[in-house]
C-alpha cells in the first residue's frame, strides 16, 4: 500500500459517521479519490493564476522602485559633491555596489518580462 492510498483511506475514514447516516455518501463523486485529486489540482491552478498576477504587479513595483531610487540617489550625490565632497564620494562608492545589485535585479526582471506567459 502506498502513502497516497493510505491517505485516501484515512480521508474516507473520517466519514464513518456519515456512513451510518441515511444515505451512504462514500459512493458520491466528491468521495472518490480521482474527483478529490481533480478538485485539489483545480484550486492549485486557481492559486497559481493569482500568483502570476501578483508577480506581474511586483515586477512593475520593483522596477519602479529601482528607477526612483537611482534618480534620487544621483541627485543627492550631485548636491553633496558641491556641499560636502568627501561625503559625496563615499556615498558614490557605496552607491556603485547598490547599482551592481540592482543591475542583477533588472536583468532578472527583463527575463521575466520576456517569458512567454508574462502578461504584465
Amino acid at each position: 500500500i502506498t502513502w497516497k492510498e493510505l491517505s485516501d483511506y484515512s480521508f474516507l475514514g473520517e466519514f464513518d459517521l456519515l456512513r451510518l447516516s441515511r444515505a451512504d455518501v462514500r459512493n458520491d463523486d466528491w468521495a472518490k479519490p480521482a474527483h478529490r485529486e481533480a478538485t485539489v489540482k483545480f484550486f492549485k491552478l486557481c492559486r497559481a493564476r493569482e500568483e502570476l498576477t501578483r508577480v506581474e504587479v511586483e515586477v512593475r513595483r520593483l522596477r519602479t522602485a529601482v528607477y526612483n531610487e537611482e534618480q534620487e540617489v544621483r541627485g543627492v550625490i550631485n548636491r553633496l559633491m558641491e556641499t560636502d565632497p568627501k561625503l559625496g564620494i563615499e556615498l558614490q562608492r557605496q552607491h556603485r555596489q547598490r547599482t551592481a545589485i540592482n543591475a542583477i535585479h533588472i536583468h532578472r526582471l527583463n527575463k521575466i518580462e520576456a517569458s512567454a506567459g508574462y502578461a504584465g
